[in-house]
């Protein structure tokens, strides 16, 4: 009943004109989600815990209008952009719904992991900027070297290297025959292998 009545309140807002859209938005934030929501995700009861996040879950992966999703993402994550440090609490129920990606109970894990994987796809530009981006804006990961001058010229070449005759070199003809490599000896024009006639020979016969 309750996703069925999220579900017709999204699309009433998707047509709605943008300021009665803004309103309806801001009163659901205020009377359901701080109202209703929040203290059930805060509290320390693993199965009160597990049913927040799951009805949490399912609202993210539900919500389609631009003025409901905006509300529900500033109530999750807050609306502070500057980066954090250690200790900063500026949101409690950002910080604690991050904490318990890494919980002692291996379903309370899952299902914060699950919220947050809801989270990142949906096209709002906030939820990259809260969980990743306001951390790395001030830190310098590129490092930029000084261009390494060129040298310019050819490398030099020995002369005598490049004069030196192959046939002087004794690793050039080591492994080749005795006769020498390159030399073929060529059979006088005319005559014939031995064993075989002349062609007016076989003719004859």
């Amino acid at each position: 009943a309750f996703f069925s009545w999220l579900d017709y309140l999204d699309e009433l807002l998707m047509g709605a004109h943008p300021v009665v859209a803004d309103a309806i938005a801001e009163e659901v934030k205020e009377k359901f989600l701080q109202g209703i929501l929040q203290p059930q995700l805060l509290q320390m009861s693993e199965l009160d815990v597990l049913q927040g996040t799951a009805m949490l879950t399912g609202t993210v992966r539900q919500i389609r209008a631009p003025p409901l999703l905006h509300h529900l993402i500033l109530f999750l994550l807050g609306a502070e952009q500057h980066p954090e440090t250690p200790g900063d609490t500026s949101h409690p129920l950002r910080t604690q719904l991050i904490e318990r990606c890494n919980h002692l109970s291996d379903e309370i894990s899952l299902a914060s992991l699950r919220l947050f994987e809801e989270l990142l796809q949906k096209p709002h530009e906030h939820v990259a900027r809260s969980l990743v981006l306001r951390n790395l804006e001030m830190r310098s990961y590129l490092q930029h070297n000084p261009p390494v001058p060129e040298e310019r010229g050819h490398p030099e070449t020995d002369p005598d290297e490049d004069g030196l005759d192959l046939e002087e070199d004794p690793y050039f003809t080591d492994g080749f025959p005795a006769a020498g490599f390159g030399m073929v000896k060529k059979s006088p024009l005319g005559s014939a292998p031995a064993g075989k006639g002349q062609v007016s020979e076989v003719v004859r016969r």
